[in-house]
C-alpha cells in the first residue's frame, strides 16, 4: 500500500508542476496516468471531469482528489492533493518574489509566449478527445451505429451554442446538460 501512496504522490506532484494553464492542463497527464497505471477507465475520467466541473474548488485540485480517493480511498484523496499543489506552493512563493525584478526580461516573456500555445494545444486535443469519447460511444443504438451517440451530439450542439456565441453562465450550461441527459435517456 506504501507503494501505492508514494506513486499517487510523486505522479500528482509531477502533474502539478508541469500542468501550466491550470486544472484542464491536467487532463494529458491523467490520460497518461489511465494508460500507465489503470488507476481509472476512460468512462471515469470522462465523469471525473464532469463531477470536478460542478465542485466548488479548483478543477485540477478536484480531480487529484477524485482519483487518489477512488484509487485509495481517504488517505489516497489527501496524498494526491497533497501532491498536486506541494511544489506549486513554494513556486509561487518564489516567483511572487522575483516577479517584479524580471517580468521585463525579454527570455521570461518568451518562455511564456510558447507556453500559453503548448497549453492550448494540449487542451485542444484533450477537448477533441473527451468529444470523441462522448459521441462516439453508445450501447443502446443497431450494431451498424453502435458508434454515434446521436443523443450526445444532439445535447453537445444545443449546449455548445449558448456557451460559445451567446456567453452564457457555465453553471447555467452545466445544469441545462443534467436536465437534457435526463430528458434524452427518458426516450
Amino acid at each position: 500500500m506504501f507503494k501505492l501512496y508514494f506513486l499517487l504522490f510523486y505522479e500528482f506532484m509531477k502533474i502539478g508542476v508541469f500542468a501550466i494553464g491550470g486544472g484542464y492542463a491536467a487532463l494529458p497527464f491523467l490520460y497518461f496516468l489511465q494508460s500507465q497505471y489503470n488507476w481509472f477507465s476512460s468512462e471515469e475520467l470522462t465523469n471525473m471531469i464532469a463531477v470536478s466541473n460542478i465542485t466548488p474548488g479548483p478543477i485540477g485540485i478536484n480531480m487529484a482528489t477524485y482519483t487518489g480517493y477512488t484509487t485509495a480511498g481517504f488517505i489516497g484523496a489527501v496524498i494526491s492533493t497533497t501532491g498536486i499543489v506541494f511544489i506549486p506552493f513554494f513556486l509561487v512563493i518564489f516567483i511572487s518574489k522575483l516577479l517584479d525584478k524580471f517580468k521585463t526580461c525579454r527570455y521570461i516573456e518568451s518562455i511564456f509566449l510558447g507556453l500559453r500555445p503548448a497549453s492550448c494545444a494540449l487542451l485542444m486535443s484533450i477537448g477533441i478527445k473527451l468529444l470523441l469519447d462522448t459521441v462516439l460511444y453508445s450501447k443502446e443504438l443497431p450494431p451498424v451505429l453502435s458508434q454515434f451517440d446521436f443523443k450526445a451530439v444532439l445535447l453537445f450542439v444545443l449546449l455548445i451554442v449558448p456557451f460559445a456565441f451567446i456567453k452564457k453562465n457555465p453553471l447555467l450550461i452545466i445544469i441545462a446538460g443534467a436536465i437534457g441527459g435526463v430528458i434524452l435517456k427518458s426516450f
